[in-house]
C-alpha cells in the first residue's frame, strides 16, 4: 500500500500490530501480570525464565506462544496449543499425514516468519499513506494492541482515515462486530472502489 497506492482503493486492517516488538513486550508484561495476580506461580515462572520478547533462535514459537496462551485466556479464546493441533482434524480433505504437517507446518513458518517482524514500526516506516485507512479495532483485544494502533491512528497521515472500535477481543468474531463491519465495508469502502 505504501510502495503502490494506485493499486489499492483503500487499506482496511483488523487486529491491526502496528509495531511488533512493543506489542510483544506489553502481551507479555499483561500475561505476567494476569498470572501473578490468579496465583498461577509455575506459569509466570515459565514467562520469567524465557524473559520478555523478542526471542531469537530456530525455536521462537515455544516462548511467544507461551503468553500468546495467556493472552488469548485473558479474551476468554482458546489457546493456540489447544487449537492450532485440532483444525486439521476438522477439515476432511486432510489425510493423516497432511494432519500432521499442518501444525508442523504452523511451527515452521512461525520460527522463520516471526522474527522478521522484530522491526515493525508503522509510525516510523510509514506515517503517510496514500489511500483511505479503516482500522476495525478490538476495544479489549490484548494480541493486537488497541493503545498502539489508536497511537498509530494519531500520526498516520491519509486522504481519510477511520478507527472502527469493536466490542470484545478479537474484533470481528462477534455477530454484533461483524454487523459493523459489513456496514463500514458497504457504506464507506465500496463507494470508494466504484
Amino acid at each position: 500500500v505504501q510502495e503502490h497506492p494506485e493499486l489499492f482503493h483503500a487499506l482496511v486492517t483488523s487486529g491491526q500490530m502496528v509495531n511488533t516488538t512493543e506489542n510483544d513486550r506489553m502481551g507479555y508484561e499483561l500475561a505476567l501480570k494476569y498470572l501473578d495476580d490468579k496465583g498461577e506461580t509455575r506459569r509466570a515462572e515459565k514467562l520469567r525464565s524465557n524473559g520478555p520478547p523478542p526471542y531469537h533462535g530456530d525455536n521462537v514459537v515455544r516462548p511467544y506462544v507461551a503468553f500468546l496462551d495467556v493472552l488469548n485466556e485473558i479474551m476468554g479464546t482458546p489457546r493456540y496449543t489447544l487449537v492450532a493441533p485440532l483444525i486439521p482434524f476438522f477439515v476432511p480433505e486432510y489425510g493423516y499425514v497432511d494432519k500432521v504437517n499442518h501444525t508442523r507446518g504452523l511451527i515452521n513458518s512461525f520460527n522463520a516468519v516471526y522474527p522478521q517482524l522484530e522491526g515493525l514500526d508503522f509510525a516510523r516506516q510509514a506515517p503517510t499513506l496514500e489511500v483511505p485507512v479503516f482500522f476495525f479495532v478490538g476495544r479489549h483485544d490484548v494480541n493486537a494492541m488497541p493503545a498502539l494502533v489508536e497511537e498509530y491512528y494519531d500520526v498516520l497521515s491519509a486522504p481519510d482515515k477511520n478507527l472502527i472500535w469493536l466490542e470484545g477481543g478479537h474484533g470481528l468474531g462477534s455477530a454484533e462486530n461483524k454487523d459493523v463491519f459489513v456496514d463500514v465495508m458497504l457504506e464507506q469502502v465500496r463507494p470508494l472502489t466504484q
